[in-house]
């Protein structure tokens, strides 16, 4: 074997090995908390809270609906604390991949101009509103509430989002045969 060739193996060794200690690295430094005030600093091992969230399929459609109609997902957000480590802050997030409902931008034809057609009402565990809005037009990713929760002991709350083709008691053919596809989803918040 040539020089040139063992120069060429053992570089891309050499890279490799940098590699694979660098994501090492990367991935123990992500789990150790660092302390101190610069003269002296302390590392230990973190004690991160734990939070899942349980949706099961969680897609929301309304296929070709028809004034009235609701989709509806209930899921929930388990946390679970530690011993250094008790609150969280999530966002609740709608990723809607397809919605071709539309405004009203001509009332001559006896629909109600820019109503609020497609809405979304997110309800906590006891059926109260916790957010609700218009997504009529509405594309990509919307967050819908963010919160933060703190606790002593493992907790999980519960939600239902609902979405709804409400009834104007108008004409709404600018939304006949309309589609909606969104998927519900909980994401860390700062």
């Amino acid at each position: 074997m040539s020089v040139t060739k063992k120069n060429i193996i053992l570089s891309t060794v050499l890279c490799f090995s940098i590699a694979l200690i660098g994501v090492s690295f990367a991935y123990f430094a992500s789990s150790v908390n660092i302390t101190g005030n610069g003269a002296s600093v302390s590392g230990s091992t973190a004690d991160l809270i734990k939070v899942s969230y349980d949706a099961g399929s969680s897609i929301l459609s309304l296929n070709n609906a028809i004034p009235g109609d609701l989709a509806s997902k209930e899921f929930s957000v388990k946390i679970t604390p530690t011993a250094n480590e008790n609150s969280a802050t999530y966002a609740i997030v709608l990723d809607i991949s397809n919605n071709t409902f539309e405004k009203c931008t001509n009332a001559t034809n006896g629909c109600i101009l820019n109503a609020n057609e497609l809405t979304y009402t997110l309800k906590g565990s006891d059926g109260s509103t916790l957010a609700s809005g218009d997504l009529t037009t509405a594309n990509g990713k919307i967050t819908l509430l963010k919160e933060t929760k703190t606790t002593s002991v493992e907790t999980t709350y519960n939600y239902t989002l609902e979405i709804n083709y409400v009834d104007t008691n108008a004409n709404q053919n600018h939304n006949a045969n309309k589609t909606f596809n969104g998927n519900v989803k909980v994401e860390f918040a700062d």
